[in-house]
């Protein structure tokens, strides 16, 4: 969201510029004066103001819907319209506020205005009509004004220490680690509502983001490494545990205990900043959304968003892509074994330029796929690293085509190496040599291009066409040939081709690049 119009009849009066994110709240103010044409916005800690035409007044007799595009009196409505958001406050007074009562309302005063607005949530349940899908629940006022920092998301799942650390850092969070007694209050607040399946026969729920060092009994952040100066535990249980689980049973709610880091418990994430996940795979002309946002759970998973008309949820036994315009528009996925359930397995990666997702969902930058060296956990990077790619209609006994039916140019690098003999009885001559053709094949697609040549190797069996081999010597007659070794390598010239969602894994693909076969001849003339 770049901006925000405002309209009134078939104006648009004004338009407030800046960068605001998804998944926190905004505090918005409007005020204009009919009579002097003068606006001004405020919205969270920006302030837009400026003259512009309009109406001379908002006409009566019509009707004020919230959350939806009205085309006709009352309908007309469209999903692509609908408002996916919550209000927790909504005021419209008939008189122009001052600046101060403004500044107060967006920083979360307390205000009393005088006279009281025409229309608010006061008594929402008799004053409002509730239609589509709505739901009312109280909020709390501190928690609206409160500036985020970071959020929390439940997966209430049985996982191990290390699986929550790879299901939170998929997802672009982290465990949870409380360094103060408040911090502490707002994970229980949060936890509250899964205790009744989050909780094991230890009264254990979940994990926190912190280990216990040995020798000093002291404790430091799993990623970090930084000391944790707060500490709440109630005694000591399995000293020689080394993970911290929060408790949640009568006697000791909300107290840490050391807990063995194999024990499965339910995971919170930790958020400071909102994280787009990307599904790949799907088609052009395909109706669902690929970026996606996490907003909670439900069924005891992970619920994931997508930022126009689609939603991705557990169903019972499966994960099931909704087009929400029309619920009958599903997808569902088919697993390869019975226990997989995570969506990160399917074709999720967070959406960060120049990432690659491993099989189980870890993403490790684009520069390591296919560098001879595992940054998965899963080994996957390291898997399918064919650097040349095959059409089925390739033939590789056929010389690559020109389009005006010429001869294919191939340039020739010959490197003698060293003279074996010299033999004036036999007039014969012994030397070991490299030859090195280059040509290009545009009927090849090449993937995972080093910028080092000797990184892209053909591998042996890959059958692209190369050229033909003769020698003679001065008189016409044949040579004898010893091949000492024969290699097929890929130069890059240019940058990769982009990204192509559509294709299930992420990849850099070039095509029209420079072939350099090298082979080591010995060779007796």
């Amino acid at each position: 969201m770049q901006s925000v119009v405002v309209e009134a009849e078939k104006y648009s009066l004004t338009t407030g510029k800046g960068s605001y994110t998804l998944l926190g709240w905004w505090r918005f103010c409007y005020l204009h004066s009919f009579e002097t044409k003068q606006h001004t916005i405020y919205w969270n800690d920006k302030v837009f103001s400026g003259t512009s035409e309009g109406p001379e007044m908002v006409r009566g007799g019509g009707l004020l819907v919230i959350g939806q595009d009205q085309d006709r009196m009352g309908g007309g409505y469209t999903f692509s319209q609908s408002l996916n958001a919550v209000v927790a406050d909504l005021r419209l007074y008939n008189r122009t506020l001052t600046n101060s009562e403004a500044l107060d309302f967006v920083s979360c005063k307390e205000t009393h205005l005088d006279p009281q607005p025409l229309v608010s949530f006061s008594d929402f349940k008799n004053n409002w009509k509730i239609e589509g899908s709505v739901n009312i629940e109280d909020l709390n006022l501190a928690d609206i004004c409160q500036k985020e920092s970071s959020f929390l998301i439940m997966f209430p799942e049985a996982w191990s220490f290390s699986q929550a650390v790879a299901m939170c850092n998929n997802v672009g969070g982290s465990l949870p680690v409380p360094i103060s007694a408040r911090e502490n209050e707002q994970i229980l607040s949060f936890l509250n509502p899964y205790i009744p399946y989050c909780s094991d026969a230890h009264g254990y729920s979940i994990a926190l983001g912190m280990l216990k060092e040995y020798e000093t009994h002291s404790h430091y952040h799993y990623k970090s490494g930084e000391n944790i100066t707060y500490s709440n535990f109630l005694y000591r249980r399995d000293e020689d545990s080394n993970c911290v689980a929060i408790a949640v049973t009568e006697d000791d709610y909300g107290y840490w205990y050391y807990s063995k880091c194999d024990l499965e418990l339910c995971t919170i994430c930790n958020f400071t900043s909102v994280t787009h996940l990307k599904v790949r795979g799907l088609c052009d002309e395909s109706l669902f959304d690929t970026t996606y946002l996490v907003l909670g759970e439900s069924g005891e998973k992970p619920v994931f968003r997508g930022f126009s008309n689609s939603q991705l949820q557990w169903t019972g036994t499966t994960w099931t892509l909704t087009y929400l315009p029309e619920n009958n528009v599903k997808a569902t996925m088919t697993t390869k074994f019975e226990a997989d359930t995570r969506p990160v397995n399917e074709n999720h990666g967070r959406e960060d330029d120049g990432q690659y997702t491993c099989d189980d969902g870890t993403c490790i930058s684009i520069d390591h796929r296919c560098d001879l060296l595992a940054h998965c956990p899963d080994l996957s990077d390291e898997i399918n690293c064919n650097t040349v790619k095959l059409s089925e209609t390739y033939i590789w006994e056929l010389p690559p085509p020109l389009p005006d039916g010429s001869l294919t140019p191939v340039s020739v690098f010959v490197n003698i190496t060293s003279v074996r003999d010299v033999s004036l009885i036999d007039l014969s001559i012994s030397f070991d040599m490299i030859l090195v053709f280059t040509w290009r094949d545009p009927r090849l697609t090449f993937q995972h291009l080093r910028d080092n040549m000797d990184q892209n190797p053909v591998r042996e069996g890959v059958g692209v066409w190369h050229p033909e081999v003769f020698m003679e010597d001065g008189d016409g007659s044949s040579v004898d040939v010893q091949v000492r070794g024969r290699q097929t390598f890929v130069r890059r010239v240019g940058p990769p081709n982009p990204d192509i969602p559509t294709r299930l894994k992420e990849g850099r693909q070039s095509i029209n690049i420079q072939i350099y076969p090298r082979t080591v001849y010995t060779m007796l003339i």
